[in-house]
């Protein structure tokens, strides 16, 4: 009685059953069969899996765009810089400060290869008090630390009437101006005081200040007027510049 066993005759239960090589298995070797085809269930399944991931991605592409585009229309850390955009901010919170008459803007300045500076002339009316001409000028130092940014730094000049004051983001030293600016014009002969910066520019460093005072005084008293404002001035701003200008009217 001749048993068949495995990979004799014909198959019986309980032993291994040889596996059918397909054509792709038969030519290029086992493991090459070719892979079952999906059913429409998991078609539909793969289908709507790439739909979701193109719309996340298409998504994702669109916040990019737009922080991007918005970023280049108000500046990038100074690569896109909107000065006369700041001018117009500045004159804007400027003009709606209570005693200010008239904001005149200058021409920007371009300092470096995405940087500027810009200023303006604000002329505040002469019959406001010391109190309320101290507030504007916080107030525009105020203006000009909101406006400053991205590649422009805002700087503006008050025309308090008998004394200017050169206005910056740095309430500190703006407010020293002012100080100094009232404590010269106490000295005797003294009609006006300016109290800014240089023609080299705006600038918050006490060497780069420049403070002019009007006086009819001649000779000796024009020296003795000129060597105590200097005195002041550099017990304020070491190094500042002090020089003389008769009076405009």
């Amino acid at each position: 009685m001749t048993i068949d066993g495995p990979g004799q005759g014909g198959a019986r239960p309980g032993w291994p059953q040889p596996v059918e090589a397909d054509d792709l298995d038969r030519a290029f070797g086992p493991g090459t069969a070719s892979v079952p085809v999906r059913n429409p269930r998991q078609r539909v399944r793969r289908s709507a899996l790439v739909v979701v991931g193109v719309i996340l991605v298409a998504g994702v592409l669109a916040v990019v765009l737009v922080t991007i585009i918005g970023s280049v229309q108000n500046g990038v850390g100074g690569v896109f810089p909107r000065p006369e955009a700041a001018l117009n901010r500045f004159g804007d919170s400027a003009k709606s400060l209570s005693g200010v008459e008239r904001v005149t803007d200058s021409k920007p300045t371009k300092t470096s290869f995405a940087s500027y500076d810009v200023e303006s002339r604000v002329e505040v009316s002469p019959t406001l008090s010391d109190d309320e001409r101290t507030a504007v000028v916080d107030a525009l130092s105020s203006a000009a630390d909101d406006t400053s940014g991205n590649g422009v730094r805002v700087f503006a000049v008050a025309d308090l009437g008998a004394l200017e004051v050169g206005v910056s983001a740095d309430t500190k030293v703006t407010e020293q101006r002012l100080a100094l600016a009232r404590q010269l014009d106490a000295i005797g002969g003294v009609s006006g005081v300016r109290c800014s910066w240089s023609d080299a520019g705006p600038s918050d460093e006490p060497a780069a200040q420049a403070v002019t005072v009007e006086t009819r005084g001649t000779g000796a008293v024009l020296g003795a007027i000129v060597g105590k404002a200097t005195q002041e001035a550099r017990a304020v701003f070491p190094g500042a510049t002090v020089t003389s200008a008769a009076p405009s009217s």
